[in-house]
């Protein structure tokens, strides 16, 4: 029974996000469908709690703990992320910005379904049981989370930025929010974002030491999460001591947000190859994803496998 309530509370999250993915785009397409501009928050809102229900429901049929596995990992990601922009759109009136945060939670739910191979289930393995790695895992889940809204700002910022110099201050222009509260949303949500990318950055190192380097891929997910590091520093600190503000900040944030999605994905390529010895399917229940010991998401070391 269980089972069929994890699947039918995935389902429901996804068509909740989908839904609001409908009503912002119908609202940025066209002034006249403002009403759904007003509802789609409240989507993503219900989205976000079914998201959660699920997360536990799913955590329970698995018999594993939300960040044990990457797949989940950004599942819990995505979850956060809707939760966080409920919870500033009114303070920086960035209502709009949820027609980007919809579609990558959306997205990021259906990876953590479809993406990726199966791995053993059983008892969690020691390393789990370290004190580091349920900081290390818990600080990327957050960073990642407020790194998505800083994205989803400085995308918007620069959408506003172009319909402002073609001097089309009708339409989509009206319902996006001013220049100046996309730029402080971007730079609040990676100033929050940053300090937890350090510490997943030094509980990762700590890590690594533990683990032998990897493969030609590990070291390439090492050397992408590091550069993230120096990428969401340059932007905070050039802004700081430059000045650096608006279209700059923003594709530095939007470079820096895709080099943590490269990492995601060096990992998912390698999490494909892996040969699982003991699968989900064969306990009749959906797959587990693997280990999120082997994803250090500010570095990306982990064993060979």
């Amino acid at each position: 029974m269980t089972v069929y309530l994890e699947g039918a509370l995935f389902l429901a999250t996804a068509l909740a996000y989908l839904a609001a993915c409908g009503l912002f785009l119908a609202y940025l397409a066209n002034e006249k469908f403002a009403s759904a501009g007003r509802r789609a928050p409240w989507l993503v809102a219900a989205g976000a709690g079914l998201h959660a229900v699920h997360i536990v429901v799913a955590s329970m049929v698995w018999h594993v703990c939300p960040v044990e596995g990457i797949h989940f990992a950004m599942s819990v990601v995505s979850m956060m992320a809707c939760v966080v922009y409920l919870v500033m759109r009114r303070r920086y009136h960035i209502d709009v910005v949820g027609a980007f945060v919809a579609p990558l939670a959306l997205t990021f739910l259906l990876a953590s379904r479809f993406v990726g191979s199966q791995v053993a289930l059983g008892e969690p393995s020691q390393r789990l049981k370290s004190a580091i790695l349920p900081i290390h895992v818990t600080v990327n889940l957050l960073g990642d989370a407020l790194f998505t809204l800083a994205f989803a700002a400085a995308v918007a910022y620069l959408l506003q930025e172009k319909l402002l110099k073609e001097k089309r201050v009708d339409g989509l222009f009206r319902r996006l929010p001013p220049l100046d509260s996309l730029d402080r949303a971007e730079h609040r949500f990676l100033l929050a974002g940053f300090p937890l990318l350090t510490v997943g950055i030094l509980t990762g190192t700590l890590w690594a030491r533990h683990v032998e380097a990897g493969s030609a891929a590990d070291i390439a997910r090492a050397g992408l999460g590091y550069a993230t590091w120096v990428l969401f520093a340059a932007v905070l600190l050039l802004r700081a001591a430059a000045g650096w503000r608006g279209r700059r900040a923003a594709y530095g944030t939007i470079a820096g947000f895709g080099f943590a999605v490269l990492v995601l994905l060096l990992y998912l390529v390698r999490s494909v190859g892996m040969n699982p010895t003991v699968t989900a399917a064969s306990h009749g229940v959906p797959s587990v994803t693997p280990s999120v010991t082997h994803f250090i998401a500010t570095g990306g070391w982990g064993e060979r496998s």
